[in-house]
């Protein structure tokens, strides 16, 4: 894939590095958004990575019920233990979601074929609880078009993860019970809410999609693989806490403006 940057892309990457340093929403016309193609948003995801001059510590990865398999970094300032607090220039517009993140002890090695579900669950060390913060650097929130928020890096604005639970594998992901509270109360439950339980499947995918655009898994980065109870907003004050069966909980406050 080209890592050429058009004009056009290279100043959203621009504003969107500014609005990660300073707090402020981009406001691009949304016309302008709705025309970028997939290889401008990723090309944009690169761009923004390399001028914020902060690791890679992570993916957040999804497969879409339309089967767009969709995915973005997640930057070493934006990776962050359980219990966490942060600032309102974090968590923005406060959208959060119980997600159950992997992390990857070494790279991946595919075979002739490419990689397999086996290479997948071998380059694993652990799997924990997550809590995804979800913001947007653009104007138009959470009403931006996908390849737009893929430029964004996937609408993310941090990943509180838990204690890592190193004997995983014989975790039932389909059929999993999970818990997200805030201020306890539980605001959703359910069992077996991911809507494609599969996450090893999901993975495999992932990382034969990184190889397709000349990325790699590294070692110690931390894959999450999507929502278990939807999508909620907390505010200001709040205390959120996601539960899994099997799995130590993991909390974040959000601090009061």
């Amino acid at each position: 894939m080209s890592n050429t940057v058009s004009p056009t892309s290279s100043a959203l990457a621009q504003s969107l590095v500014a609005a990660h340093q300073g707090g402020q929403r981009v406001g691009a016309d949304l016309s302008t958004l709705e025309a970028l193609s997939r290889a401008q948003a990723l090309s944009i995801q690169l761009e923004v990575v390399s001028r914020l001059s902060v690791p890679i510590a992570g993916w957040k990865v999804a497969a879409l019920p339309d089967g767009d398999l969709i995915s973005a970094p997640i930057v070493t300032s934006r990776l962050l233990h359980s219990p966490a607090s942060i600032s309102q220039t974090t968590y923005g517009l406060g959208g959060v979601e119980c997600e159950i993140a992997f992390r990857f002890a070494r790279e991946p090695v595919p075979g002739k074929g490419g990689l397999a579900r086996e290479q997948i669950i071998e380059a694993i060390d652990g799997a924990c609880a997550a809590i995804e913060i979800v913001d947007s650097r653009w104007t138009t929130a959470f009403s931006t078009p996908r390849n737009a928020m893929i430029a964004d890096l996937l609408s993310n604005g941090a990943l509180v993860v838990g204690e890592m639970n190193k004997n995983w594998r014989p975790v039932a992901f389909n059929t999993l019970q999970a818990r997200l509270g805030i201020n306890g109360t539980t605001v959703c439950q359910s069992s077996g809410g991911h809507p494609n339980g599969d996450l090893i499947g999901l993975l495999t995918m992932f990382a034969n999609d990184l190889r397709e655009r000349g990325l790699v898994l590294r070692p110690g980065e931390i894959v999450t693989t999507g929502s278990y109870t939807g999508f909620h907003t907390a505010r200001s004050g709040d205390e959120i806490a996601a539960e899994f069966d099997g799995f130590s909980p993991v909390s974040v406050a959000f601090q009061q403006l």
